[in-house]
């Protein structure tokens, strides 16, 4: 899949039983991705924010499980790759027109206690698109089987 249908998102929240949280603000990005012609990169970013989302459960449910002995670790990762989350779309969106560039900063590139707030729900939504992405490649491996 070179690129994405217009009804993408919604057949997103359809697969997956709920709405997403960063609807609107997916909507500019997945416009940013589509006009650079990068969907692989999209791709790396739906990746990257469902490995967030995982990390972020881990780090919640460690304090439940003795055995995670590395949380430190757990951090750390996590914390690195959502600089990456941030850095992609500060990549993609550098080109994009001022209203909806400063949307996305606002919301996820400054440094405050909502945009990491903000960031989280995107690491959320952009899981449920991995998962998706992942069903329509099985859907379509099977149909060439």
């Amino acid at each position: 899949m070179d690129n994405l249908p217009p009804d993408f998102l919604s057949e997103v929240e359809k697969y997956c039983g709920n709405v997403l949280n960063r609807k609107d603000d997916l909507l500019i990005i997945i416009e940013a991705y589509r006009n650079n012609n990068k969907f692989n990169d999209f791709e790396k970013l739906s990746f990257t924010g469902k490995y967030v989302n995982g990390l972020l459960r881990v780090l919640k449910s460690s304090v439940n499980i003795p055995e995670v002995e590395s949380v430190e670790h757990i951090k750390r990762d996590l914390s690195e790759n959502m600089e990456n989350i941030v850095s992609q779309l500060t990549e993609v969106t550098s080109n994009i027109n001022e209203k909806d560039k400063n949307c996305i900063e606002d919301n996820y590139i400054k440094l405050s206690h909502i945009s990491l707030q903000n960031l989280q729900q995107l690491a959320e939504d952009l899981d449920k698109i991995k998962k998706y992405l992942n069903h329509i490649k099985r859907d379509d491996s099977n149909k060439t089987s």
